[in-house]
C-alpha cells in the first residue's frame, strides 16, 4: 500500500461515519452526496480504489456541475427534439469559466485524472465499463482517491480555521 495511506491507518482508525460526518461538514460537497462521498473515502483508505473510483468519479463530476451551476453557469443543452440533457465532465471541464469557479490548478487535475484520453481518463473508463482490475488499482486510480481526500479534508480543514488578519481562512486547493 502507499506510505502516507499506511501512516493515515497506523495512526488513525476511522469509521464510515467520520467519512460521511467529513464530506457532511465540507463545504464544497453538495448536499445529499456526504454519504457517497464518505463510502468512496473509506474505501480508499482501506486500499479499495476499484469501489472507491466506481463511487468518487460521478461524484467528481456532479461536483464540478453543482459548482458551475451555483456560479450561473449553464450545464445543460437542450437537442433538436427539445430533450434538456447534462453535459458530461470532458465538455463541463472544457468551458471558458471552469478555471474560474474551480481554480484553474484543480480545474487542471481533474482534467488530467478524469477526463484526458492521454491520461488515465477515469471518469469515462468507469462510466462506460472500460476499467479493468490492473488499472483500478494503479497508481493513477489511487491517486485519483487521494486528491477527493486531499480535497474535502483541506476544504473542511480551511473552513474551521479562523479568518486571517488581512482576509478570510485560504482557499481550497
Amino acid at each position: 500500500m502507499l506510505p502516507a495511506i499506511d501512516i493515515l491507518r497506523a495512526e488513525h482508525t476511522f469509521t464510515l461515519q467520520d467519512f460521511v460526518d467529513l464530506a457532511g461538514a465540507c463545504p464544497l460537497i453538495p448536499p445529499g452526496r456526504e454519504g457517497l462521498v464518505g463510502k468512496g473515502l473509506l474505501a480508499g483508505l482501506n486500499g479499495d480504489f476499484d469501489v472507491a473510483l466506481h463511487l468518487l468519479s460521478p461524484q467528481v463530476e456532479h461536483f464540478v456541475r453543482f459548482h458551475l451551476k451555483q456560479s450561473g453557469v449553464l450545464t445543460t443543452r437542450v437537442d433538436a427534439a427539445g430533450i434538456e440533457n447534462e453535459i458530461g465532465l470532458s465538455s463541463l471541464m472544457d468551458l471558458p469559466s471552469v478555471d474560474d469557479v474551480l481554480s484553474a490548478n484543480l480545474a487542471f487535475e481533474i482534467r488530467a485524472m478524469f477526463c484526458n484520453p492521454h491520461g488515465p481518463n477515469l471518469r469515462n473508463d468507469v462510466a462506460h465499463g472500460l476499467l479493468d482490475d490492473n488499472q483500478a488499482n494503479s497508481l493513477p486510480s489511487a491517486y485519483a482517491w487521494w486528491m477527493v481526500f486531499r480535497l474535502v479534508f483541506v476544504s473542511w480543514w480551511n473552513s474551521r480555521r479562523p479568518a486571517t488578519p488581512g482576509g478570510s481562512a485560504d482557499a481550497a486547493p
